[in-house]
């Protein structure tokens, strides 16, 4: 199995000119990170979660419920009254979120 989250990484860096300052670089490659994660199918909750697009990738880099000096990457549960972004060739929906989770953790 090929991991998204490791050509994306591979991606940004391989002939091209790193910009450390760009925050989308990051954003891109942590997109991948969560694609895998349901790709490897380990949590049912995680899965049901994002199909049902109740949790999200955030797309504001802003956190809630957790203490970070940012909030790119982070993945969490969709504030209720926004529409989940759905981009193309991904399966876990992009917008901004009420609070941070970790998501292999099933409760």
């Amino acid at each position: 199995m090929s991991y998204r989250l490791l050509d994306a990484f591979k991606s940004t860096f391989d002939g091209r000119r790193y910009i450390h300052r760009n925050a989308s670089l990051g954003d891109f490659v942590a997109m991948h990170l969560f694609e895998d994660v349901y790709a490897v199918g380990r949590s049912a909750l995680y899965r049901r979660r994002v199909e049902e697009k109740d949790r999200v990738l955030n797309v504001q880099n802003r956190r809630r419920g957790i203490k970070a000096r940012r909030g790119d990457g982070t993945f969490g549960e969709l504030i209720p009254t926004v529409t989940a972004i759905d981009d193309p060739g991904l399966i876990v929906a992009r917008g901004p979120v009420a609070r941070v989770e970790r998501p292999l953790q099933d409760r």
